[in-house]
């Protein structure tokens, strides 16, 4: 049985919280919410980190009702500083972007960043690394991407942007979830 499931692929926000938080623990990468919880019940992982609030924009999901709901229990909560980024892989500035990619928790999150530029549009992605992988496969010109600088610089994107999020004290609550 592997010791931790988390939301994947590497470098999201969930990777990055077990990485300063609970680091060397044998784990194993997810792809949805549903996943995690399902390997959970199933004892195919003995705990798992999932993301419960953001203090931008509240609730992620109905995480925390699922953990309530379903005979699993929070043995600890960790606070992840939350700094969003843009990047390309091949736009040189903002004013060439078209379309940005992302969570939308981060789309969400840096709503009051792009005010200015009203001729984007937003995509949402399954989280801000699968963003990545979209732009990297589309190729576009006009795509960017919202996510973590860690992310941006383990893909090889353009940073065009650092610490786009609306509040600077942005952070998300991560839960370390066990069966009763």
């Amino acid at each position: 049985m592997t010791e931790l499931g988390l939301l994947g692929p590497e470098n999201t926000y969930h990777d990055l919280a077990r990485q300063k938080f609970l680091p060397g623990i044998n784990h194993v990468l997810f792809n949805s919410f549903d996943d995690i919880f399902k390997a959970l019940k199933e004892k195919r992982i003995k705990k798992a980190l999932i993301a419960i609030k953001n203090s931008t924009s509240g609730l992620v999901g109905d995480n925390m009702e699922r953990i309530k709901s379903s005979g699993h229990r929070i043995l600890e909560q960790f606070e992840l500083p939350i700094h969003l980024c843009l990047a390309s892989f091949k736009a040189s500035n903002i004013d060439e972007i078209e379309k940005i990619y992302s969570h939308p928790m981060a789309i969400k999150e840096t709503k009051k960043f792009f005010t200015k530029y009203s001729h984007i549009t937003f995509i949402s992605s399954a989280s801000t690394v699968s963003a990545i992988h979209e732009v990297k496969n589309n190729r576009e010109r006009n795509s960017g991407v919202i996510a973590s600088k860690a992310a941006i610089e383990a893909n090889g994107l353009l940073l065009l942007e650092e610490d786009i999020e609306d509040q600077s004290t942005n952070s998300t609550t991560f839960a370390l979830v066990e069966n009763i």
